[in-house]
Order: structure tokens, then sequence, then C-alpha cells
């Protein structure tokens, strides 16, 4: 990419991620938009009139990102150095295949309302929806059946791996209670609300599979599925 051209579409996704928070975007992006942000934050938190100058030279919509930067985003980040963003992975996008990630900008106010906590809640109701019983305690001590057989080596090192995957969603429900301050009870009246939520998109995504291998067996006089 052109060096002002590249200049002018990362201005453009700093800015929109400053103004709503989160965005969407390619992973190479993403990387090099979390040292700018971090830049822009700092800049804003400093808060002398060098440092607002600076900002509205560089971002466009100054009237709107300007107050973000120099009050919202100063109060939110006083007391924090650094790490000011989060990247969460989601998949590649369609079409040519790019890796995708979703950067958002911490919200240490109201850590209940990042998506990466929201993505931690369906986890768990999808968890509770296949086990049926209520799963923040379990998944927060998972444990190995210590009365196991397995037939060989390579059985026993899947079941090893999964106890570590375990072990290491324990840990992230931890640190999501510990920035949020909730206690297990409200973290699992949380998974309780969402159930019926993961249900519902459940349910449609099994339809939606269900619908195309009907199109796809029958594909000239395809049957409608009520």
């Amino acid at each position: 990419m052109h060096s002002a051209l590249r200049r002018q579409v990362l201005r453009n996704l700093t800015t929109d991620l400053i103004k709503h928070g989160r965005i969407e975007t390619t992973v190479p992006r993403a990387k090099e938009l979390r040292r700018l942000v971090d830049k822009m934050i700092t800049l804003g938190k400093r808060g002398t009139l060098q440092d607002r100058r600076r900002i509205e030279a560089y971002l466009y919509q100054p009237k709107i990102v300007v107050p973000l930067l120099m009050d919202t985003y100063a109060k939110r980040f006083a007391d924090r150095p650094g790490g000011f963003t989060r990247l969460i992975n989601i998949g590649t996008r369609k079409g040519d295949c790019a890796p995708m990630t979703m950067i958002e900008i911490l919200n240490t106010d109201t850590p209940e309302a990042e998506v990466g906590f929201s993505y931690l809640v369906k986890s768990l109701a999808n968890m509770q929806l296949q086990e049926e019983t209520k799963i923040v305690d379990k998944a927060l001590a998972p444990t190995m059946d210590p009365n196991a057989v397995f037939a060989d080596k390579r059985t026993l090192k899947i079941a090893l791996d999964a106890q570590k995957s375990k072990e290491k969603f324990a840990l992230k429900i931890k640190k999501a209670m510990k920035n949020t301050g909730m206690s297990t009870s409200m973290l699992q009246e949380i998974v309780d609300k969402n159930v019926p939520k993961v249900q519902k998109l459940n349910d449609a995504e099994a339809g939606t599979k269900i619908n195309r291998y009907v199109k796809e067996m029958w594909p000239e006089n395809t049957p409608t599925m009520r």
C-alpha cells in the first residue's frame, strides 16, 4: 500500500476506534492501530495545549474525538500507564480469508460491557445448555475423573489437553470476576439470563444447516422446512 494511502487509512481507523470504542479490521492493521490509539490516549491524558494540537493535526472529526480523549478516556485511564486496547480474534474474512480481529478500548468503569466478557458469558451459557446444570462453580474448579481408564497414550494425551484447556478457561473466569467485582452467584445469574438467548441462536444455526442440507439434496424441488 502506498505510504500516503496507508497513513490515511490508519487515521480513519484510529478516529473510528476512538469515536465508537470498538471496530473490526484485519490483524496487521489492528496491531498498528493499537500503537496509534495508545499514543493518542496518552496525549489526551497529558492534556497540554501542544498535545491537543497534535491530536487535532492527526485525527479526523476533532470536535468529537478531542473531548473523548482529553475527558472521557483521560479519566478512565488516569491510573493506567498503557495497554488501553484489547484484540479479539474473530476468524477470517469472507472472500480472501484475511485474518480478522475486533479491537476495542478497555472499559474499566463497566468491564461487563466489553466484548470479551460477553463472549465469556455466552461460552458459559452454552456449556450450561450441554451439561444441564449450574456451570459457574464447576467451570471454576475443573477436575479429571481419578477412576478414568484410557485405552492408549493418545486418548490420555487428549484428556490431559482437554483438562489444560478447562484450567485456562477457569483462569479467564477468575480474571473476569476480579475485573468486574462480581461474585460467583452474580455471574451465575447473568449466565442464567443468557441461556435462552444462546438456545435461540443454536436453534437458528441448526435450522440453517438443515435447510442448507435439504437444498443440496433436492436442488430442483426443495421442500419447505417449517
